[in-house]
C-alpha cells in the first residue's frame, strides 16, 4: 500500500521567496530579476551559484538555496577566488556560533587556504597578530558588537580588534567582503544600536554575501541595512527546490500522545531500542536541555539505559541557556561525529555524516502549546528550525526518526490543492490528529502570506489600540523630551515578526507538529521522504504490572501538569472516560502474556484489563483506597470486582442531593437505581435467620434461594426499572466490564429474574461458606461470616454524576475552554 505522498511526487515545494519587489529601494542586479539556478544530477548548486558571482562587482549577494544543495562547498570555492585576487581582499567569514568557527576553519583549510593567512574569532585578545590574516573567521555577534544580555558593550579587546581592523583597511584601501552563512539563525543580532557597527565598514566595504535555505520575513529588513552598505545593489540568486531521490534520507514519524517527555517514555524508549537494536548509529536532537540531560543522567532507566548498552559514553550537547544573544555558547559541549550526541545545540550549522545513522528529533509534546505563549524550546523560532534540523542528516540512506504529539485538526478547505491528492492527505491527516476537537483548527499558510500576516496583526490590532494616541503625541510640542515613537513597521518585523508567526499562527509553529504532518505528507522537505509512521504507539501491559504500567501513563500526561486545569476540575466520571480514551484513541494496547504473547486489547472487550483500569482510577482519585495493593512502594494488580462497584455507587446514591439544579434524567435515573440497589441489599440482610449448634455456637445463615416474600409485588416495578437500568444503561454493567447481564438478558420470568439478582446480592455484598454437618453440606443455606461494608463517602468513586462538563463561573473567567457541540474545547489564539 502507497504511502500519502506516493500521490505527491509531483507537487512542488512552497518555501521563502526573495523576490525583487521585495526591495523597492534598491537596485536588483541582472536587469531587475533574480537569477535562478538549477541543481545539478546529483542535487548540488555548486557550479551554478559560484559562475552567477562575480567578484568585481560591489553588491550584496542574496543566495536563497535549499539545505543539502551545498551552498556552502560553493561559497568558499568563492571566498578562495577573492584570496587568490591580485587585489588585495580582506574577508570575513561570519557564523552564527561560536560553534561554527572551527567548522568553517577545516573547510577553508581543506581548499587550500594556509592556516598562517587565516585569523580565528577565539583567538581575539591573545595578542596574536591579526592585520595581515586575509581570512578571518568570526562570529555575527561578534562583527555586530552584540555584547549579549549581561553587558551593554562588548568587550575592550573586541572592539579594538574591529576598530583596528577598520582604520587599517582604510589606511591601505584593502576592500572587505563580508560572507554571512546560516542568517536565519543571526537575525537577532540585527538591533538598530548593534548595525551603526557594520557601518565601520561601509567605507571600503565590496560585497556582502548572504546564505540561507530558510529566509524568513526579518531576514529581509538585514537584507536591507546590508545592501546600503554596497550602494544599495542587490543580487537575488535562488536554486530550485528538487528532491534528488538518490539523496533523500528515510523519514519516520512516531506520533506520542504524551503531554509530557521524560526520560522514561516508553514509546521513545521503545523507538530508541529498535534503532539499537538494528545496529544504526544514534544522536538525539532534544527540544529541551531538561530532557536531555535526563536522558544521559538516567544510565539504568529509559532511553538512557538503552543508550549506554551500546555507547560508553554518551556526549552532551548542551548549554546553560538558548544563547541566542551571546557569543559564549557551545564552547564545550559540541557535537562529534565520532560519538552518540545527546542534546539541543545542533539543530543547525553542524553535518552528521555517519554511515548506519538515525537522527531522532523530539519535538515539543501536547503540553508545550497549553497557554498562550508556547514551550517550544529550541523549537521556538518555529518552522524554519525544523527544516534546518532535519538537514543535519547529510550521508545517504540515512535515517530521520521524529517523535511528535498527534497535530491539531485541521481546516481541509484550506489546502492547496484538490481531487485525490486532498482526498489522500484527508484519510491520511485523520488517521493521526488528535481526537480532541478545538474551536479554530489549523490553516494551511503559505510563505507568500507571511508578511501579510505580521503586517495585520501590527496595522489593526497593535497600533490600532493606540493610534488616537499616537496622533495626539505627533500634534504635540516635544522640543527636549524623551523619544516617544511608535515602532516602524519593518522594526517590529525585525524585533517581533518571527516570534509573531511562531507563538500566535498554528501552522507557523504553534502546532509544529501539523506543519511536520503536512510536509511529510505532501513531499515539501527536499532532504528526506516519508517512508513510515506509527499512528498509534503500540503501549504493551505485562502480565502483573498493568496497575504500574497505567500509573506511568497517568503521571506522564496528567500529573504536574498546571495547564490541564479541565482533569481536576470535573467528576469522577469525566476524568475516568478522558484517561480511557486516551489510551484507546492513541495506542494500541496488547496484554504481554508470562509466555511472551501479545493480545490485544479491544475496547469494551478485554474485562482483565477493564477491571485493572477502573480499579487504578478509584485507587488514584480516592488514594485511601485500596492502600493494601501498595507493597514496598510498587502497586500491585488487583481484581476490582463488581462488589466494589456496586458498594461505592451506593455510597453515592445515597449522599446524592436530587434537589439541585439542572440534573438530567439520566443522572436521576443512575441515582434510583443505586438507591434501589441498596434497598434490596437491606432486605438481603434483614433476612437473616440465626442458629445454634454445638459444633458452631450462635451464627447467622441465608437461605441459597430467596423466598417468596424477598421481591414483594409493591416491589416489581422498582426492581424492574433498576435491573433494566443496569443491563441496558449501566456504563460498566451494559458494556459486559463486569458479568452481570448474560443471565437477565435471557429470562423473561420475573421469578428467574428474582433468583438470579438474590444470587448476586450474595456474591456482592455478603461473606458467605456452606454448613457443613457430619452428614454433608446443607444445600439449602449459606452461614453468613460478613458483610461487605459500604465505602466511607470520601472513598467513594463517584460514576453517578454526569460525565459532561459542569465548571464554576470562576473556571471560565480563567480558563480558555468552550463548550462546542457538547464538548469540552481548548481554546487557542490563532
Amino acid at each position: 500500500m502507497n504511502l500519502v505522498n506516493y500521490y505527491f511526487q509531483d507537487f512542488p515545494a512552497d518555501f521563502k521567496e526573495i523576490n525583487p519587489d521585495d526591495f523597492p529601494n534598491q537596485t536588483i542586479e541582472n536587469n531587475g530579476e533574480k537569477i535562478i539556478i538549477e541543481p545539478d544530477v546529483n542535487g548540488y548548486i555548486t557550479t551554478g551559484l559560484e559562475s552567477n558571482i562575480d567578484i568585481s562587482q560591489k553588491n550584496t549577494v542574496i543566495v536563497n538555496a535549499a539545505v543539502g544543495q551545498g551552498k556552502t562547498t560553493a561559497i568558499i570555492n568563492v571566498l578562495k577566488r577573492f584570496y587568490e585576487d591580485e587585489q588585495d581582499f580582506l574577508i570575513f567569514v561570519a557564523s552564527p556560533f561560536v560553534s561554527l568557527v572551527e567548522q568553517y576553519y577545516n573547510e577553508i583549510t581543506d581548499r587550500g587556504i594556509p592556516e598562517t593567512d587565516i585569523f580565528r574569532y577565539e583567538n581575539i585578545g591573545s595578542g596574536l597578530p591579526f592585520l595581515d590574516k586575509k581570512v578571518h573567521i568570526i562570529t555575527v555577534n561578534g562583527l555586530l558588537g552584540n555584547p549579549g544580555s549581561d553587558s551593554l558593550i562588548n568587550s575592550a579587546s573586541k572592539r579594538k580588534y574591529l576598530n583596528k581592523l577598520s582604520r587599517e583597511c582604510q589606511r591601505v584601501g584593502r576592500k572587505v567582503v563580508i560572507i554571512m552563512d546560516e542568517i536565519h539563525d543571526a537575525i537577532h543580532n540585527f538591533k538598530e544600536e548593534n548595525i551603526f557597527n557594520l557601518w565601520k565598514w561601509q567605507p571600503v566595504l565590496h560585497k556582502n554575501i548572504i546564505l540561507s535555505a530558510t529566509y524568513n520575513e526579518p531576514s529581509k529588513v538585514v537584507i536591507e541595512y546590508l545592501a546600503e552598505l554596497t550602494d544599495d545593489r542587490i543580487q537575488i540568486i535562488e536554486s530550485k527546490r528538487t528532491r534528488i531521490p538518490n539523496n533523500l534520507s528515510d523519514l519516520h514519524l512516531h506520533y506520542n500522545p504524551a503531554h509530557y517527555y521524560k526520560y522514561n517514555n516508553l514509546e521513545i524508549t521503545d523507538v530508541v531500542r529498535e534503532l539499537i537494536d538494528g545496529s544504526k548509529d544514534v544522536d538525539i536532537l532534544c527540544f529541551s536541555k531538561k530532557l536531555a540531560d535526563d536522558i544521559i543522567d538516567n544510565r539504568d532507566d529509559g532511553v538512557g539505559e538503552v543508550l549506554y548498552s551500546k555507547y560508553d559514553v554518551i556526549n552532551r550537547c548542551t548549554s546553560n541557556t538558548y544563547l541566542r544573544n551571546s557569543d559564549d555558547d557551545l564552547l564545550n559541549n559540541r557535537f562529534d561525529n565520532t560519538k552518540c550526541n545527546v542534546g539541543t545545540n545542533f539543530k543547525t550549522g553542524v553535518s552528521i555524516k555517519k554511515r548506519d545513522h538515525a537522527f531522532l528529533i523530539i519535538l515539543p509534546p501536547k503540553g508545550s502549546k497549553n497557554g498562550f505563549q508556547t514551550a517550544n524550546g529550541i523549537f521556538s523560532n518555529g518552522i524554519n528550525s525544523i527544516i534546518q534540523a532535519l538537514a543535519r542528516q547529510r550521508k545517504r540512506g540515512g535515517e530521520i526518526h521524529i517523535i511528535l504529539p498527534p497535530p491539531e485538526k485541521f481546516n481541509y478547505s484550506t489546502l492547496p490543492f484538490d481531487g485525490d491528492k486532498k482526498e489522500k492527505f484527508i484519510e491520511f491527516y485523520d488517521e493521526v490528529r488528535d481526537f480532541i476537537e478545538v474551536r479554530k483548527p489549523v490553516n494551511y499558510i503559505p510563505y507568500s502570506r507571511h508578511s501579510f500576516l505580521v503586517n495585520d496583526f501590527y496595522e489593526n490590532k497593535l497600533k490600532e489600540n493606540v493610534r488616537n494616541q499616537i496622533t495626539l503625541v505627533n500634534q504635540q510640542d516635544r522640543s527636549n523630551r524623551p523619544r516617544l515613537e511608535f515602532p516602524a513597521f519593518k522594526s517590529f518585523m525585525l524585533e517581533n515578526g518571527e516570534n509573531y508567526l511562531a507563538n500566535n499562527i498554528k501552522f507557523l509553529g504553534k502546532d509544529l507538529s501539523s506543519f511536520v504532518t503536512y510536509c511529510a505528507a505532501t513531499n515539501q522537505f527536499v532532504n528526506c521522504n516519508l517512508t513510515g509512521y506509527t499512528a498509534k504507539a503500540s503501549l504493551k501491559f505485562p502480565e502483573g504490572s498493568i496497575q504500574k504500567t497505567l500509573e506511568f501513563l497517568f503521571e506522564e500526561n496528567y500529573i504536574n501538569e498546571g495547564n490541564f486545569i479541565v482533569y481536576s476540575e470535573t467528576t469522577d466520571f469525566y476524568r475516568y472516560l478522558e484517561f480511557k480514551n486516551h489510551l484507546f484513541n492513541y495506542y494500541k494496547l496488547y496484554h504481554l502474556t508470562q509466555s511472551g504473547s501479545q493480545v490485544l486489547i479491544i475496547e469494551n472487550k478485554n474485562r482483565a484489563f477493564e477491571i485493572e483500569l477502573l480499579g487504578f482510577m478509584h485507587r488514584h482519585l480516592h488514594p485511601a483506597f485500596n492502600e493494601r495493593l501498595v507493597v514496598d512502594g510498587d502497586v500491585q494488580d488487583h481484581i476490582y470486582s463488581r462488589s466494589d462497584y456496586f458498594l461505592s455507587c451506593i455510597t453515592i446514591a445515597e449522599n446524592f442531593d436530587l434537589e439541585q439544579p439542572n440534573l438530567t434524567s439520566e443522572v436521576i435515573a443512575r441515582v434510583n437505581c443505586f438507591r434501589n440497589l441498596k434497598y434490596f441489599r437491606d432486605r438481603l440482610i434483614s433476612s437473616f435467620r440465626s442458629s445454634n449448634n454445638t459444633r458452631r455456637g450462635d451464627f447467622q445463615y441465608i437461605l441459597k434461594k430467596p423466598s417468596s416474600t424477598f421481591v414483594q409485588s409493591s416491589d416489581l416495578i422498582r426492581f424492574n426499572q433498576m435491573i433494566n437500568h443496569l443491563i441496558d444503561n449501566d456504563y460498566f454493567i451494559s458494556k459486559d466490564i463486569f458479568e452481570f447481564r448474560q443471565r437477565f438478558r435471557s429470562i423473561h420470568s420475573n421469578t428467574q429474574k428474582i433468583n438470579s439478582f438474590y444470587t448476586k446480592l450474595i456474591e456482592d455484598f455478603l461473606v458467605v461458606e456452606d454448613d457443613r454437618l457430619s452428614t454433608g453440606i446443607r444445600n439449602h443455606i449459606w452461614v453468613v461470616e460478613g458483610i461487605k461494608p459500604l465505602f466511607e463517602t470520601n472513598l467513594a468513586i463517584d460514576f453517578l454524576s454526569s460525565a459532561d462538563t459542569n465548571f464554576s463561573d470562576e473556571f471560565w473567567e480563567n480558563n480558555s475552554y468552550e463548550v462546542i457541540d457538547g464538548k469540552l474545547v481548548k481554546i487557542n489564539m490563532s
